[in-house]
């Protein structure tokens, strides 16, 4: 009984590394991955009442569709400045205290504070990642340090492992180490 309740973050899970693995290999088969595992892991993190999370699932679902639109064919690798990098960070601060103090107040969310940091800056590193920035990999180092604590905290250890794991392929996507690209 146990084991079917494991099946969607299994699924998720697998979902979710076969995105960023086929991402870091420039295929655009990662997007039907894209698509599938923002569903499965919608439902696990209302679940586990990590609702910024949520709100997080929906958004991979439409950047997505967005991230298909706007490759065109072809991967352009880009760089933007540090003034944007600091536009970016100061807005995500801003969102985070916002939506974690809203979480805080009106539900029953488990860590608002950090669920709305990840959230908040998975928005941003993702935003980069579908305009093909290669300094959303430096976000998404901290958003998934963070996010190994925050669902092993929740007892979700197969996705905190999922996140070791994204760890690993963002310093790898960052720094072109060759680890899941060669």
């Amino acid at each position: 009984m146990v084991a079917l309740k494991k099946i969607p973050e299994i699924l998720a899970v697998a979902c979710n590394l076969l995105y960023t693995f086929f991402y870091l290999r420039q295929n655009p088969v990662c997007f039907v991955f894209g698509l599938i595992s923002p569903i499965l892991f919608l439902m696990l993190t209302y679940r586990a009442k990590l609702y910024a999370d949520v709100i997080l699932q929906v958004f991979y679902f439409l950047i997505t569709i967005y991230g298909i639109w706007q490759w065109g064919g072809q991967w352009k690798i880009t760089h933007i400045s540090k003034a944007e990098h600091g536009i970016y960070l100061l807005s995500g601060l801003l969102a985070t205290f916002l939506l974690g103090s809203f979480l805080k107040k009106k539900t029953d969310a488990k860590m608002p504070f950090a669920d709305s940091f990840a959230t908040t800056f998975a928005v941003v590193g993702t935003w980069l990642m579908m305009n093909f920035v290669h300094e959303n990999w430096l976000y998404f180092i901290v958003i998934n340090t963070l996010s190994i604590y925050l669902f092993a905290n929740r007892k979700l250890y197969l996705s905190a492992c999922m996140f070791v794991i994204y760890l690993l392929m963002s310093i790898d996507g960052y720094w072109q180490l060759g680890w899941f690209t060669s």
